[in-house]
């Protein structure tokens, strides 16, 4: 069972400054759904809380084990090609 808080859910749109209507869209999902979870309206479904993560997750969002909190991925450092040279092998 995957469970995520709502929350948690909120922190995560909020760290990645997306709406609910962006959310809902990548996560394909019906906006009224992410709607009603987020204020508690209903429970999720086991599979669309694993579309959710999903989309959070390949955006870089990091989920607390014991549902505490989020955080982001650091942005991946940028090397670029004209300065990788055979000088740069180790």
């Amino acid at each position: 069972m995957i469970i995520i808080s709502t929350s948690q859910l909120r922190a995560a749109r909020g760290l990645l400054g997306w709406s609910q209507e962006k959310l809902a869209e990548k996560a394909h999902i019906p906006l009224v759904s992410l709607l009603d979870y987020e204020t508690g309206a209903r429970k999720m479904l086991d599979t669309t809380a694993a579309s959710l993560k999903y989309e959070l997750e390949r955006s870089g969002v990091i989920f607390a084990d014991d549902e505490t909190g989020v955080s982001l991925l650091p942005p991946p450092r940028v090397v670029p090609l004209e300065s990788l040279n055979s000088s740069n092998d180790e």
